[in-house]
């Protein structure tokens, strides 16, 4: 479960999954991307790269 609602996912629904980490004081930085649910499971729609990368 990553959400409290009864609500269950259907083909064709599309959702962003946005883990955060904050650093107090400083900001926060994450990651989001946007899948598709299909037919055969989930299908990653976002096209950008999920490496750490050393900013500032």
């Amino acid at each position: 479960m990553i959400t409290s609602s009864d609500l269950e996912l259907a083909e064709g629904m599309v959702f962003a999954l946005e883990p955060k980490f904050v650093l107090p004081g400083r900001g926060a930085i994450g990651v989001e991307n946007t899948w598709l649910v299909t037919a055969s499971g989930l299908a990653l729609i976002t096209d950008a790269p999920e490496h750490i990368r050393q900013v500032g």
